[in-house]
């Protein structure tokens, strides 16, 4: 079991990866000033979805899967490209 100095490391480590700036971000303040804090808070709702996929994706281990069998991740990638055509 990992004692507090570990959880207190991983906790920083975390902290410091939340608070980078990185597309997400530069993609939330962009649609907040041109287009107001409404849009601004439907677009992290749409960031916060895909990180839940993502986390969910992991823990049932199709990021694995995804990462031993290429055509796997091709096929979900021309998926969600004819997905957002779609939209």
């Amino acid at each position: 079991m990992p004692d507090t100095a570990n959880h207190f490391a991983f906790a920083l480590v975390c902290l410091g990866m939340v608070l980078t700036p990185g597309p997400n971000m530069i993609y939330l303040i962009s649609r907040s000033l041109s287009q107001g804090p409404k849009a601004g808070l439907i677009s992290l709702g749409g960031v916060a979805c895909g990180f839940l996929f993502y986390v969910v994706s992991a823990a049932f281990g199709i990021t694995a899967l995804l990462l031993a069998v290429p055509f796997a991740y091709d096929a979900l990638r021309i998926a969600g490209a004819l997905y957002l055509l779609w939209l």
